[in-house]
């Protein structure tokens, strides 16, 4: 059985868990900076206070509102020790994001029930010990288990008995399944499927005409099967980071150059965070020089990003701390981690400069995602003159003339 662990709106939680005086009383995190909200309590939610509103209007709705700034180093702190207790009982323990993750209590050697059991003792003891709540489901597959964490929260705790997968899926809405976003879900609604059970009856070859390549897994999914293990943290490895490096053909000095490779690493580790709906809070750069000693510069921002646009200025400023030799550099690294499993909340002031770097990265990625690589390339591309745009693979079905975009998001 593996159970999926998810905390009640975590960052307010911790709040209200760290200082006793927060406690029953409405509470938000919020960034200054961005000006919207982050999280809120149980108690704030009766207000209608909810993820990302805007700030100003949290207050409005709930003037007694106790607005905190976020401290991300704290929530982390947590998450660790609330992790620590489903590691008391098995190694088996993928965290997935800060608030979330799973763990495999095993075979059926046990009983489900006896398993269940441990599940319901390890919330009690996070509820007692660390004054946070916690919400989990258990069942044999972890699509089930992580959809039964979430179905009756707060202080959820449901199981869904061994052969009971589909039966329990299938009445959930569509949106519940790996995939479905809010495009296919209204696609698939306007064809009659609203449910997962409708969904699960559905031929494959009539489903393909909808959702295409995703037709098999969807119906496998609807029916209850998810063969995805439980991947442990010693095991997880770059699952738990995003990263991409760069070797040059010719040692280097050129700054243009290396910019230019710089942000092509960092456009290449943040389109496979958000591929997996992500975010990352820490940044770091790696240099090799020419006689093969290396150098790592690092730094965490006060809260969770995800558009290449927001770490590039960051990482030039690492590249250059990290380089303080007069050499030239061999390989470059750029890796994001401390992942958050939910995308960035935008800035409430920049809001539309955000909105534009959005479309932009979303039409970048289905580009290339169809055509290829080469098929769409940014500006600093056009700059690098080793390992750049002349290795790349061509498009995948017929060449496309490059587009350049400026950085708001608008095209040159």
């Amino acid at each position: 059985m593996i159970a999926h662990l998810d905390a009640d709106a975590f960052f307010a939680s911790v709040e209200q868990a760290a200082d006793p005086r927060l406690r029953g009383r409405p509470v938000a995190v919020g960034s200054a900076r961005r000006g919207i909200i982050a999280s809120a309590s149980y108690e704030a939610r009766r207000f209608g206070i909810h993820t990302p509103m805007p700030s100003a209007r949290a207050l409005r709705l709930c003037p007694s509102l106790l607005l905190l700034p976020g401290d991300y180093e704290k929530y982390e702190r947590f998450s660790r020790f609330i992790f620590s207790y489903p590691m008391d009982v098995t190694p088996f323990v993928e965290i997935s994001g800060i608030d979330e993750g799973y763990y495999d209590l095993g075979s059926d050697e046990k009983g489900a029930r006896q398993q269940a059991e441990v599940v319901a003792k390890i919330s009690t003891a996070i509820s007692q010990r660390l004054k946070i709540s916690v919400s989990q489901g258990v069942a044999t597959n972890k699509l089930t288990a992580q959809i039964a964490s979430k179905l009756n929260k707060p202080c959820g705790f449901t199981v869904v008995p061994p052969g009971c997968e589909q039966k329990f899926l299938s009445p959930l809405d569509i949106s519940w399944l790996p995939g479905v976003g809010p495009t296919l879900a209204t696609t698939l609604a306007r064809g009659g499927l609203r449910r997962i059970g409708q969904v699960a009856a559905m031929p494959e070859v009539v489903l393909r005409r909808v959702a295409g390549g995703l037709a098999p897994s969807l119906i496998q999914y609807a029916t209850g099967i998810d063969f995805r293990p439980v991947v442990p943290q010693q095991d997880a490895g770059a699952a738990k980071s995003y990263g991409a490096q760069e070797t040059f053909d010719t040692d280097t000095a050129d700054e243009e150059e290396l910019r230019a490779a710089l942000r092509r690493l960092v456009d290449d580790a943040v389109r496979r965070m958000r591929a997996e709906g992500h975010s990352a809070r820490t940044l770091s750069v790696t240099i090799r020089y020419s006689d093969m000693k290396e150098a790592i510069r690092t730094y965490s921002f006060d809260e969770p990003l995800d558009l290449p646009e927001d770490f590039y200025p960051r990482a030039w400023e690492l590249l250059r701390n990290a380089w303080e030799r007069r050499v030239r550099l061999r390989m470059i690294r750029a890796r994001l981690s401390t992942i958050y499993n939910s995308p960035a909340l935008p800035p409430l002031l920049e809001k539309e400069r955000h909105m534009k770097l959005e479309a932009l990265n979303n039409a970048v990625e289905a580009v290339r995602a169809r055509h290829g690589r080469a098929a769409l390339i940014r500006g600093h591309d056009l700059h690098a003159t080793r390992g750049g745009i002349q290795n790349l693979p061509p498009p995948k079905r017929h060449q496309t003339a490059a587009s350049v975009w400026r950085e708001d998001g608008s095209k040159k």
